[in-house]
């Protein structure tokens, strides 16, 4: 481990506080005598962020589990009443939740706030792999980039941008004090990220991932997705035999040996790829969609971040 993810330590040991806030939400976010707002986030990302402004002066609740992948996710009878009570839904937008969406529109109809945080944050258009703007809209998400959180500058953004909503209906709270924290906290991390990646020479930041959910990343950091495994920026699509060998005949010919891989989808199909190509390709998980349980170094966002920054780097550089 690098020193100056020592240095870095105890910011990101005091960035777990807010987390607990996402527990103690699940737990009593149905009693009566709990005081302050009561929101819901759909992600366990949505979460850390809204759990940061919120602080003390209410409750969070995660609907999506640690885990689970945000494209698949369908709620329950008991999750679909936990956002028509809230008093805030905080959802990501651009169709990441797809299975959540009629929800969504239905408690908005009836009078339920949802911020969507997104489309606040300058979203990037989806990319082809290579770097060109795809020019048909995907099939699920549109043709802007929902996986915003990938860079933290913009997840600071998304912070204030929250802020800004909840000093609309409650102006008594200290919401921006408190994002303007967490945003400063986000970019200690984006410089921890810089430090980590840095190294890797130019010619070795071609990247190949499980869907594209890396464009964020990408354009931050200077590095160029080259291919996917999944085709699309949903896990719901299935690559064809042709996608499949065009992606292998990619990475011969570019060199590439490491097929990044995510924690919330199986790797069957990138292990495929990578044993078509021979063994010394390595397949690597990094955190995507969901924040890691507890002990896996991404248990917050900011960890998340530099957990993922750190297999790149080993992986890369």
């Amino acid at each position: 481990m690098s020193s100056h993810r020592n240095v870095h330590r105890p910011r990101i040991i005091a960035a777990l506080l807010p987390l607990a806030l996402v527990v103690a939400g699940c737990a009593t976010a149905n009693d009566p005598g709990v005081e302050g707002i009561r929101i819901v986030a759909t992600t366990s990302i949505l979460g850390d962020i809204a759990s940061a402004v919120v602080g003390e002066e209410g409750e969070v609740e995660v609907l999506i589990p640690t885990g689970v992948d945000s494209h698949e996710f369908q709620p329950s009878p008991r999750q679909a009443q936990l956002i028509a009570e809230a008093d805030l839904v905080v959802a990501n937008g651009l169709g990441l939740e797809p299975g959540i969406q009629d929800i969504l529109d239905s408690a908005a109809a009836d009078g339920t706030r949802i911020v969507e945080l997104a489309p606040l944050v300058d979203p990037l258009p989806f990319t082809e792999p290579g770097g060109h703007e795809e020019e048909e809209e995907e099939e699920e998400h549109g043709s802007e980039d929902p996986h915003f959180w990938m860079d933290p500058i913009r997840v600071g953004v998304a912070a204030l941008a929250l802020a800004d909503e909840l000093g609309v209906s409650h102006p008594e709270g200290s919401w921006e004090e408190r994002a303007r924290e967490y945003a400063t906290e986000m970019e200690a991390t984006d410089q921890a990220i810089h430090d980590l990646v840095d190294p890797i020479p130019t010619e070795a930041r071609l990247m190949v991932t499980n869907h594209e959910a890396f464009g964020y990343f990408a354009a931050r950091y200077g590095f160029e997705v080259i291919g996917v495994v999944i085709p699309g920026g949903s896990t719901l699509a299935e690559p064809s035999s042709a996608e499949m060998a065009d992606l292998v005949a990619t990475m011969d010919h570019e060199g590439v040996r490491v097929i990044f891989a995510e924690t919330s989808q199986p790797t069957v199909l990138a292990e495929s790829i990578a044993a078509e190509l021979g063994d010394d390709v390595e397949v690597v998980e990094l955190y995507t969609e969901s924040l890691g349980p507890p002990e896996s170094g991404a248990e917050t966002l900011s960890e998340m971040l530099l957990t993922n920054a750190e297999r790149i780097s080993a992986a890369l550089g």
